[in-house]
């Protein structure tokens, strides 16, 4: 789907010519080669950032993504960790001259559409193409080949939400490293009032409580549900939900429309 090019390896051959001098003139000191430049820390404005595509192109043409999908790229201590609507792809980079350098890119298996898993691989391998990168601001540019990807600073594409005032709908699951999918057919929300109150559905029953915030802490109590018997998905997602609200440490994170709920290995992540 895109082009990139392969990097030649060329063999220098320096000649040596040798000078011949005055006598008793002092001789002259060669000047030392210049070193090739070493990959450099990532550039001051890159790191502890994320950026949103905002517009993709190649051949100078529109290129559109996958329907409802935006590449996510998000910048940390010398890691990248990247998303294209199905998958998280993570990794390690180093800044090059003006080439973005990615290794050892893995890539979580949730499962998806064919459509979105073949961009999940499209933007794999243009990261691992080594593009060209342009910072200027809140803007960043990325091109390989014919392709060119512009991103956004996600702050000022996606501010971040209240915890207050949304309803947030379960998307992910989260056991220890491993993050998959609400199953189908299964809807689990959760909403907090600014009185100190949350209402929620776990995917099987309904009820709500109190809750307090300290810091990126946040505690439930006073938990009244409903008593319904759910089995299959819908009585396991029930039993992770209540497991989370019910630890003793529960924190939260809201990044742009995604609230992360983790207590210990278990975990949930909502969307807006």
């Amino acid at each position: 789907m895109n082009a990139f090019g392969r990097l030649g390896l060329t063999s220098l051959t320096v000649v040596l010519v040798a000078c011949s001098q005055a006598p008793g003139a002092s001789p002259t000191p060669s000047p030392s080669p210049t070193p090739s430049p070493a990959p450099s820390a990532p550039p001051v404005g890159l790191d502890a950032r994320q950026f949103l595509s905002s517009g993709v192109t190649q051949d100078g043409a529109p290129f559109d993504l996958v329907a409802g999908t935006r590449i996510r790229l998000t910048f940390a201590d010398g890691g990248l960790s990247a998303q294209a609507g199905c998958n998280t792809i993570g990794g390690n980079y180093v800044i090059d001259g003006d080439r973005l350098l990615f290794t050892g890119g893995g890539m979580t298996e949730m499962g998806c559409d064919p459509a979105r898993h073949a961009q999940d691989d499209w933007l794999a391998a243009f990261l691992g193409s080594g593009p060209t990168f342009v910072l200027a601001g809140n803007d960043l540019v990325l091109t390989s080949g014919t392709t060119v990807i512009t991103l956004l600073d996600r702050e000022v594409a996606e501010p971040d939400q209240p915890l207050v005032g949304s309803t947030w709908n379960l998307v992910s699951l989260i056991s220890g490293e491993v993050v998959s999918s609400v199953p189908i057919g299964i809807s689990a929300t959760i909403a907090f009032a600014d009185d100190g109150t949350f209402q929620i559905h776990d995917g099987c029953n309904s009820g709500g409580g109190r809750y307090t915030v300290d810091g990126d802490s946040i505690r439930f109590s006073e938990v009244v549900m409903t008593e319904m018997a759910c089995a299959g998905a819908a009585g396991q997602v029930e039993q992770l939900v209540l497991a989370v609200i019910g630890a003793a440490s529960v924190t939260f994170a809201i990044d742009s429309n995604s609230l992360t709920l983790q207590a210990g290995l278990a975990g949930l992540q909502f969307s807006s």
